[in-house]
């Protein structure tokens, strides 16, 4: 099982960096291997992710962290996943 990256707008430390491509290409890029593969692809992005292609604000307090909204929203998608690859 491939789990996607969590969408992130920036990291206030590091303002220099600019993740929103670098993620969504290396969430595409998993989501087709687990395709071609026969895998399963655990897509947290798309239920995580704002209008500015960042996390949302009612699941993290920072922007790149999910907080306990955050995780309650991912643990049904980690067991469908998981149920979904135990079937494969």
């Amino acid at each position: 099982m491939l789990a996607s990256v969590l969408p992130v707008y920036s990291y206030r430390w590091r303002p220099e960096v600019q993740p929103i491509q670098t993620i969504s290409a290396l969430n595409q890029w998993m989501k087709e291997y687990a395709r071609t593969h026969g895998e399963v692809y655990l897509d947290y992005y798309s239920a995580m992710v704002d209008e500015k292609l960042g996390l949302r604000s009612d699941l993290s307090p920072d922007g790149v962290h999910p907080n306990e909204a955050g995780y309650r929203l991912m643990a049904p998608l980690t067991v469908a996943a998981i149920q979904e690859a135990l079937r494969k």
